[in-house]
């Protein structure tokens, strides 16, 4: 296993886009955390409104309370006296008081005056309480209940809210809700059916607390709304499985059996097979790059099996003269009456035979790392001209447009010359032309001598392996074969021009 690969746990494709629809599908009902927020919404509009009928009955209180008793509040004073209330309960916290405590009988009776008072206010809640569905409590200045929906002539002084009231203090707080029966399902997941809003308003005349309106009322809940709601709900459910359903459709079609596809095809190359068939459904533009990239890659592995086999046939071929010649003149050589001139002769042959077999496997390695020589960068042919004519003396050796950058690195185009100008010294030639050049195509270079040229018979044979004239001479036939190598492997190509006099190479540097 390479470095840095570890084995562990890879999830499958269909299990990720399961994964991703799962989520998808479950974005609606995390909405189901935000009935927290929601109900405390739907209290505090509760509390408000609440806020709202007792301030109205508080002011009703005191003009019923001036009626019967003759004290009167002025103008200013009323607005000296009231200050503006705003909703505050969130049951969210853990501000919820557990249940309202019972009321208790009453040690000291009303008076006449707020009785009065209680049956007139009594006559006002029961007309607003079909509306509001809330519980009306009318509260004389001890905390007697005088009027309201219920409880009257009992005492309610010793709840919390009602004290602080009696104190002049406007007070909302939401308590648990006692419920009569079993409670829905649904109501668990909201934490405003389980609560009761309670709010106490002071009355006050002459800057005295004369009484108290005490009003409670259980908040509407989210599952109401709902309800109202539910066909639209419905088609809200509808268009997200509608929704998930087609991005599920999507991603199948356009990712995951692209893949699966590429999978086949890559699995059928591996078991043996030649040829890679094209995808009917690229899906996206980048499966499509990676397909074709799968598909250049085939082709060239496919090329280097091919070439493979067919230098192994080769090299046992070349091989077999000279280990036949080797072996040959061994045995003869143990033969003891033979003259020292015979032994001379066949021992320069094991040599010959020795240096060739030699020049044929370092030909095949240096075959075989065409592709790693052919390194990236650029580079132009100024300066390799004084390198190449001390190393080629008898080679005259001209450069044209030598500061032209060829996309080609110094080290790999200096081993792309060497054969090329060896091939040419060894042909007779006497000068060479080198010549960079660039058209729309891209960039090119030739490379020209004034040698004794190739054949027709033998031009379309010059590129193959181990094709050679100069076999006598100890010719392996492989330079030309590694030049058209490693300029394929830079994504060149290497073709012969066609000349009357002497041979031309060019190489052509092609733009992606």
């Amino acid at each position: 296993m390479p470095d840095g690969i570890t084995s562990g746990w890879r999830p499958r494709l269909w299990a990720v886009l399961l994964l991703v629809l799962g989520l998808v599908l479950c974005l609606p009902f995390a909405g189901l955390f935000l009935f927290k927020f929601y109900a405390s919404q739907l209290v505090q509009q509760t509390e408000e409104s609440l806020l709202a009928q007792a301030s109205v009955l508080s002011a009703t209180y005191a003009q019923f309370y001036e009626m019967q008793t003759g004290e009167e509040n002025s103008v200013q004073e009323i607005q000296q006296d009231v200050a503006p209330v705003f909703p505050s309960i969130s049951i969210n916290s853990d501000r919820v008081l557990p249940p309202r405590p019972d009321a208790v009988p009453s040690v000291d009776l009303p008076s006449p005056a707020y009785v009065e008072i209680g049956a007139q206010l009594t006559l006002i809640s029961e007309a607003s309480q079909a509306q509001t569905l809330a519980g009306y409590r009318l509260l004389d200045a001890k905390g007697n209940v005088i009027g309201g929906s219920a409880e009257v002539g009992l005492s309610l002084a010793a709840v919390d809210e009602v004290a602080r009231g009696l104190k002049g203090e406007a007070v909302s707080v939401a308590r648990v809700r006692i419920r009569e029966g079993r409670e829905p399902f649904l109501y668990a997941f909201s934490r405003g059916t389980r609560v009761r809003v309670f709010v106490a308003m002071p009355v006050a005349v002459k800057g005295k607390i004369i009484g108290v309106v005490y009003l409670s009322r259980t908040p509407s809940h989210i599952f109401r709304f709902l309800y109202g709601e539910r066909f639209t709900l419905a088609k809200a459910g509808a268009f997200i499985f509608i929704s998930t359903a087609l991005i599920g459709l999507v991603f199948w079609r356009f990712i995951t059996r692209p893949i699966h596809t590429l999978m086949q095809r890559t699995r059928s190359i591996g078991n043996g097979g030649r040829r890679w068939e094209p995808i009917n459904h690229y899906g996206t533009r980048e499966i499509e790059n990676l397909s074709n990239s799968f598909q250049s890659l085939t082709a060239r592995l496919q090329d280097q099996q091919d070439a493979l086999k067919s230098y192994t046939a080769h090299v046992t071929h070349e091989l077999k003269s000279p280990l036949t010649g080797v072996k040959g003149a061994a045995e003869l050589l143990r033969e003891s009456e033979m003259s020292q001139e015979q032994r001379q002769r066949f021992l320069d042959n094991i040599e010959k035979d020795t240096a060739r077999m030699e020049e044929l496997l370092a030909s095949m390695r240096e075959f075989s790392l065409a592709d790693q020589n052919a390194n990236i960068g650029t580079c132009n042919l100024g300066g390799l001209d004084k390198e190449f004519r001390s190393s080629f003396p008898n080679l005259e050796i001209g450069v044209k447009n030598e500061n032209l950058t060829l996309p080609v690195h110094q080290n790999t185009l200096r081993i792309i010359l060497t054969h090329l100008l060896e091939n040419a010294a060894q042909h007779e030639a006497s000068a060479v032309d080198l010549e960079a050049g660039m058209n729309t195509r891209g960039v090119w270079l030739t490379v020209s001598d004034d040698g004794a040229g190739i054949s027709k018979g033998n031009r379309e044979k010059i590129m193959t392996p181990f094709f050679t004239t100069r076999r006598e001479q100890g010719g392996t036939g492989m330079g030309l074969n590694i030049v058209k190598s490693t300029v394929e492997a830079l994504g060149g190509n290497l073709s012969l021009d066609p000349r009357n006099n002497g041979t031309c190479f060019r190489i052509s540097f092609t733009d992606d």
